[in-house]
């Protein structure tokens, strides 16, 4: 029970912290067209997918905070946020 406590007030933490939600939302506004097909599998997301025309050079450019994110989730976990 304790750990499970302990866990609970991370997650307060962690959805509470204004800049760990500014960079979810950045990521879910990145790619506003795939965030629907990206929750849960289905056969019509797949078949969407597969007919999406996309453009790997865009996507290798886009800016990708997922490493602040990791930091700033680590940093929650370990007490020092």
């Amino acid at each position: 029970m304790r750990n499970y406590l302990i866990l609970k007030e991370k997650a307060r933490q962690f959805n509470g912290d204004k800049e760990v939600q500014s960079l979810l939302a950045e990521i879910r506004s990145a790619t506003p067209e795939h965030n629907g097909l990206m929750q849960g599998y289905s056969r019509a997301k797949a078949a969407q997918l597969k007919t999406m025309t996309l453009d790997r050079t865009e996507l290798a450019n886009r800016k990708l905070p997922y490493e602040r994110l990791d930091q700033l989730t680590v940093d929650i976990l370990l007490g020092v946020r």
